[in-house]
């Protein structure tokens, strides 16, 4: 994922000179950078995550898996700008309720499951599968979530941007899972890795109303 990284500080530096076609060029290969890795990323973690009742790890992975329903409707999103810029105001409006429903679920889910383990006390468990899982989501998803926000706020996209967030989200996460699956082993801090799940789904409550409040005004 080097290319990911460069395009990150290519952004800086180009961003403002870009036609909206390479504007769109550019969205559509990083959502698609982002379905590519989640499909296979997301999937592991949320086995990980339930096999190892790690609700850090499978935080990791609900939150990749949105990223990628996020990411593919804005594929579908650009690739509509291009052959119907006219109706793009109307594909924006369509894929920001998506982005942010999708936002919503992470935040629902992860609520409902850190409040269960918490209530039960069940502890956490760890493997090098897991610990592995987390690390690369770190590595390639907060760059993914940069480069999608700046270009979001360049594109005047709040759909790109609340795909931004998934992807932060899921690094977020990722960092999150470490830290308390590390706090369990040396501490026995069973309850951080729960607790760390619940800051994530407000996060992701407050995003998607942010991403979803602009077009439910203009839907009224």
């Amino acid at each position: 994922m080097r290319e990911v990284v460069t395009s990150v500080f290519l952004d800086r530096l180009l961003d403002g000179h870009l036609t909206r076609q390479q504007q769109l060029t550019r969205a559509l290969w990083l959502v698609s950078a982002s379905v590519t890795f989640g499909l296979v990323s997301g999937s592991i973690s949320l086995v990980t995550g339930l096999h190892g009742r790690s609700l850090g790890v499978f935080a990791v992975g609900l939150g990749v898996l949105a990223d990628v329903i996020g990411s593919v409707t804005l594929i579908w999103r650009f690739r509509a700008e291009r052959h119907r810029p006219g109706q793009s105001a109307v594909h924006e409006r369509r894929a920001a309720v998506i982005v942010a429903a999708a936002l919503a679920v992470v935040a629902v889910v992860l609520t409902a499951e850190s409040v269960s383990a918490l209530a039960s006390g069940s502890r956490p468990g760890t493997s090098a599968i897991t610990l592995m899982a987390a690390g690369v989501s770190v590595a390639v998803l907060a760059p993914l979530a940069y480069a999608k926000r700046r270009l979001g706020s360049r594109m005047a996209s709040r759909a790109l941007q609340g795909d931004g967030t998934l992807s932060g989200i899921g690094a977020a996460t990722s960092l999150l899972a470490l830290a308390a699956l590390a706090l369990n082993g040396a501490l026995g801090w069973w309850w951080a890795d729960r607790v760390a799940a619940l800051i994530v789904a407000a996060v992701a409550a407050v995003e998607a109303r942010h991403t979803a409040a602009p077009h439910q005004r203009s839907s009224s």
